[in-house]
């Protein structure tokens, strides 16, 4: 059939169910705006900065399978590249739309403006090279070959892909076929069936057998598989902080999450004298092992990929998870399992709400009570990811979180992602004072399209967790102080969001109902001691400052 390359980038867009796009206008970016400005099926978000659009098509990728932005070149490309990178090292399928200067500018090695004016048009493309598993300079020749192969790597590998399209082309017509959505590729049926008969015969022998879960199992939508084999073989099960409620927390056979020597005693002796461990592609990575402070037996450890599975130093490419995990419920026996009990939730009581000023214990305990079931979390590092870390989750709640790379703002553009991708949601956002200031305008963004999730402010006076890692008094870990709670009527003035900033139990529960009563986005500054921080994250701080800094620590030295 005949389409316009423009269109048949928002074709392949709709088949991935894309409903919106996020990004800045730019001139070279123009033609395509157009389009999508007359496309009943895809809604353009404008951003405060590119930045900021890289982080809010990450959130929207973790609640709708793949997200998307458009830029325009060199000056808004390389803006978002941060959170593209992000994006590569969470495992988030984005799409970074790129408007170049005309094609026959780029061929000619014309001076542009948004360049580096030296006639070289692939020194970004270079740098997007380093963060994408795929990536094109949109031609004529190569759109009807090259659109469908990127944007079909995103949804295969669950990673970032980069796609350039210069500003005069996306009017030209092409021929290409029918628009199809995107498949995970098949098993192939031979290695499938000796993966599964091999791993069969292991858990049948295995005495001490546990799951370890990663991002993976969300990203490929593993997670009802994993828990039906976990049952039917009696697995306990646990998962990385980077996959925080993949697995329900209420799950029989759950045994909390594994963060090292950080986690439960007893999941830390038992994930240490496993005979059978279930890698779920996992990766141990500093900060979510407790700094290397993990014990997982490579002896007998079974790494389970999304397209391969490597057993007993046999290495079986061409099985899909999905399909490895359903062979293994086929070819178990009938036999009744043996029953798993649900890991017990103590919960202490409450303090009753008085006058006394806030702290971070008494917070997060009445946050435990007002997180309910099916919530999305956005959660950044720091206080508030080590509080929530270690809270017992309702069923239904989805954590979104970036503990790998770790970039601090995210999680308030991630927000508009998620928000947009799941509006039937109760959404709510816990962000430090030092990471609002660096992506606070996206507040306006929110209140703009009406946009009504609950967001508590951590304000405990700068950057507590590096004050903690080293610099407790040292100027550079101060910020500006805000007014936070004034702040969301100042980025709009047509809005009226619900605002209060407070500083006792008293406070924060009227704070609480009238956010739980109102229909309208709810901004609650929440001010806690400026040393004041989770007891785990002192530990973590602790261990960051012996590794980070070596034989002349300037602690140590001081």
């Amino acid at each position: 059939m005949k389409v316009t390359i423009g269109q048949f980038i928002l074709q392949q867009l709709h088949a991935l169910n894309i409903e919106h796009i996020y990004g800045v206008p730019g001139d070279y970016n123009l033609s395509l705006l157009e389009l999508i400005e007359h496309d009943n099926r895809l809604q353009f978000i404008g951003n405060c900065n590119e930045l900021n659009a890289s982080y809010a098509a990450d959130g929207y990728a973790r609640m709708k399978g793949a997200g998307a932005l458009i830029t325009t070149y060199g000056v808004g490309d390389l803006a978002a590249l941060s959170g593209i990178a992000g994006a590569y090292a969470e495992s988030s399928p984005v799409i970074c739309l790129a408007g170049t200067p005309p094609l026959h500018a780029m061929k000619s090695h014309a001076l542009m403006h948004h360049s580096l004016a030296d006639g070289n048009f692939d020194n970004v493309m270079n740098c997007f090279k380093q963060f994408t598993v795929a990536q094109a300079l949109i031609t004529p020749e190569n759109a009807a070959m090259e659109i469908p192969r990127v944007l079909t790597a995103a949804w295969t590998e669950k990673k970032p892909v980069y796609l350039q399209l210069p500003s005069d082309i996306c009017e030209v017509e092409i021929e290409v076929t029918a628009v199809l959505a995107p498949r995970l590729p098949a098993s192939d049926r031979y290695n499938l069936q000796l993966a599964a008969s091999a791993l069969l015969r292991r858990l049948q022998q295995a005495q001490r057998p546990v799951m370890l879960i990663d991002q993976m199992v969300d990203r490929y939508q593993l997670q009802q598989l994993v828990v039906e084999v976990a049952h039917k073989f009696a697995i306990p099960l646990t998962n990385m902080p980077t996959a925080k409620c993949i697995i329900a927390e209420t799950t029989a056979g759950w045994m909390g999450g594994y963060s090292g020597n950080l986690s439960r005693p007893e999941l830390f002796a038992l994930m240490a004298n496993s005979d059978c461990v279930l890698n779920f592609g996992a990766r141990l990575v500093d900060s979510t092992t407790g700094y290397f402070s993990h014990q997982i037996p490579t002896e007998g450890q079974i790494e389970i990929q999304p397209y391969t599975v490597k057993l007993d130093n046999v290495t079986y490419p061409a099985v899909a998870a999905a399909d490895l995990l359903q062979a293994l419920l086929d070819g178990a026996a009938d036999d009744a399992a043996t029953p798993m009990t649900v890991l017990p939730n103590p919960r202490h009581k409450l303090p009753a709400p008085s006058d006394a000023p806030l702290d971070q214990a008494y917070f997060w305990q009445r946050m435990s009570r007002f997180i309910a079931e099916d919530d999305v979390l956005v959660v950044e590092n720091g206080t508030s990811g080590a509080a929530i870390g270690g809270m017992r989750m309702p069923n239904g709640v989805k954590v979104v979180n970036q503990p790998i790379w770790g970039s601090i703002g995210y999680t308030l553009p991630a927000l508009l992602g998620t928000l947009m991708a799941a509006p039937e949601r109760r959404q709510i956002l816990f962000i430090g004072d030092g990471s609002f200031q660096l992506t606070a305008q996206e507040v306006s963004t929110l209140l703009r399209y009406e946009q009504k999730p609950i967001i508590f402010l951590i304000n405990n006076d700068g950057y507590t967790i590096e004050r903690y890692i080293l610099g407790e008094a040292s100027s550079y870990n101060d910020i500006g102080r805000w007014d936070y709670a004034a702040l969301p009527a100042v980025l709009n003035t047509e809005a009226r969001p619900f605002c209060a900033a407070v500083e006792t139990g008293q406070q924060l529960e009227l704070a609480l109902e009238h956010a739980s009563r109102q229909d309208r986005l709810a901004f609650i500054e929440v001010k806690l001691p400026m040393m004041d921080t989770p007891p785990v994250m002192k530990e973590f701080c602790n261990r960051c400052n012996n590794f980070n800094f070596g034989l002349r620590n300037p602690r140590r030295c001081a």
